[in-house]
């Protein structure tokens, strides 16, 4: 295989998750001969050339065995070693030694610690469960910039990318060329219409896991306003298990328009086809880091031209702007998300603009952007030769 070699670090791998999707595209599409480290790899290992899995906590990766680490990493002797974390990333790979390597470094996110709306309607154990309040999300919100920008100088990293717009801000003065990373919108034909074809019922639509950070809760309460101004939408609830899954279908069950719902927790094969089906797309998320930015499904909604009704949180705005390629809602405000929707469903000329707004936005965001932006970065490794220890 051609082009450098480039060991991908990342805590936890599986492909069905945004990191772990962000990392499989850079590997099939730039060009080199790709290699993962993680504490464990659910799937998606044919896209490497090797996969090493360290096992541990995540939570202490790079850091928990670092022997190990360097001699899989002096083994393979990369040209890039490219690390995908948080914001706690420089730091980490401080304390593993990785700067004596040619560094990348994709952060994906700097969220906040959960608002008012998401302990209010996810609780303390809906946090824990999720991607929400773990212990390094916790830490990451509460660092100080000057910190990881300090790091950042003593590593003197290759490139840092980002999809969140925060990390961006925050680190705009640390030394490095930091870039926002353009990353998860495809490329389809298929375009959502307004008007259902075939006599179907209008439809809204929300995909993901089945959470109360992803604002559920929130959907379901906002959904008989929604049915009172047109009576026949309908509410399609795409859910992937996760052990919530039983208390939140006891709350759609108790909606007063539980005839207007349909759940569905099998896999989609096509969810592109069930975005284009739809006439409207949200995603009510309680807070920052409900999902690593990008927020996949909202970018996959923009593609294919539906418009979408979200809050601003980090993954979210990592996508979409407010008011400018989709319409943003308060966290946890029933009434607020009620109202957008009703506006989406009613009015002919927003949802045309929206389309179109959305449709543009992402066209920027390509996994093949992506790669040219990650593969930009690598090239600048031809100076920084490896050194083993």
């Amino acid at each position: 295989m051609s082009g450098p070699r480039i060991v991908h670090l990342i805590s936890e791998y599986s492909t069905h998750e945004a990191m772990g999707r962000t990392v499989t595209e850079a590997a099939r599409r730039v060009p080199g001969e790709h290699h993962l480290v993680t504490t464990r790899a659910h799937d998606g290992g044919d896209a490497f050339a090797s996969v090493h899995e360290l096992g541990g906590r995540i939570e202490a990766f790079p850091m928990a065995d670092r022997d190990e680490l360097h001699r899989i990493l002096d083994s393979i002797r990369p040209d890039v070693v490219h690390l995908h974390a948080g914001a706690l990333g420089p730091l980490l790979a401080q304390r593993a030694g990785l700067g004596r390597y040619p560094l990348a470094m994709t952060i994906y996110a700097w969220p906040n610690l959960p608002g008012r709306a998401a302990w209010k309607h996810a609780g303390w154990s809906g946090l824990r469960s999720s991607n929400v309040l773990p212990t390094r999300v916790a830490l990451t919100a509460a660092l100080p910039p000057a910190v990881v920008r300090r790091s950042v100088r003593a590593l003197a990293p290759l490139g840092i990318l980002s999809p969140d717009p925060r990390v961006l801000e925050r680190l705009a003065d640390c030394g490095t060329l930091v870039e926002r990373l353009p990353s998860g919108a495809p490329i389809d034909p298929r375009r959502a219409s307004r008007v259902p074809s075939n006599g179907r019922p209008p439809t809204v639509v929300f995909a993901g896991r089945a959470e109360s950070v992803r604002g559920i809760r929130t959907l379901v309460d906002a959904f008989p306003a929604v049915v009172s101004a047109v009576p026949n939408v309908r509410l399609r609830l795409l859910l992937i298990p996760r052990p919530e899954l039983e208390t939140l279908l006891g709350h759609i069950d108790a909606s007063p328009v539980r005839g207007s719902i349909d759940v569905v927790t099998e896999p989609i094969a096509d969810l592109l086809g069930e975005l284009a089906n739809a006439q409207v797309g949200t995603w009510p998320f309680l807070a920052d880091y409900t999902t690593s930015p990008p927020a996949m499904a909202v970018a996959e909604a923009m593609a294919v031209g539906l418009p979408v009704v979200a809050t601003p949180v980090a993954c979210v705005r990592s996508v979409m702007r407010p008011g400018v390629d989709g319409l943003a809602v308060a966290p946890g405000d029933a009434a607020d998300l009620g109202a957008a929707l009703r506006r989406l469903l009613t009015d002919p000329v927003e949802w045309h603009r929206l389309s179109a707004a959305g449709q543009e936005a992402v066209s920027h965001l390509t996994w093949d952007r992506a790669a040219e932006a990650t593969g930009a970065v690598y090239a600048r490794a031809a100076a920084r030769p490896f050194a083993a220890a």
